[in-house]
């Protein structure tokens, strides 16, 4: 069961992200195969640049509103039976699933960062996939003393990264 609800998880994030992607209309901003961003970056004027620049966040954090979404309902679903039953043994699969998410949305959000993504973005994407990362474990090890702590951690990352994103993605 465990492998299958992975599979769902990770086909849902998967194509939640292509959906977005798919409908953006950024492309012609994107290096095409004959120059690298690094090309782009180190020469070019700093308008086309920030083109570039404007273009990776975009997508990082089209990848980050996605992947938050799914990652806080089933956080969410596991808290509730957590708390409803004191005891990670009466949760079902929940904390299974919680864990699952938690790993596969900071695995995709960590794999749209790009050398082109601005450095104050990455930076708090990179926060808000550690604390991910480090609630998914203390979930997956049982460990409830501290769970508050790193559960208000990954919310204050989270904001920080989804705060850093409003920056950056268009109003219109």
């Amino acid at each position: 069961m465990k492998g299958v609800r992975s599979a769902v998880v990770g086909m849902v994030l998967v194509a939640a992200a292509m959906l977005i992607t798919g409908c953006s209309d950024d492309s012609s901003a994107v290096p095409g195969p004959a120059e690298s961003v690094s090309d782009v970056s180190a020469g070019a004027p700093s308008a086309q640049r920030s083109d570039v620049e404007r273009v990776a966040a975009i997508q990082v954090c089209r990848q980050v509103i996605t992947s938050v979404g799914v990652m806080v309902r089933d956080y969410n679903t596991f808290m509730k039976e957590l708390n409803k039953t004191q005891s990670y043994a009466s949760v079902g699969s929940e904390d299974r699933w919680a864990v699952e998410t938690l790993e596969a949305g900071a695995d995709v959000v960590r794999k749209a960062v790009s050398p082109a993504t601005p450095t104050d973005l990455a930076d708090d994407v990179s926060g808000f996939v550690d604390s991910s990362e480090k609630l998914a474990e203390r979930i997956g090890r049982k460990q409830r003393a501290a769970l508050n702590r790193v559960s208000d951690e990954w919310d204050d990352k989270r904001s920080a990264a989804l705060d850093r994103c409003a920056e950056y993605l268009p109003t219109k």
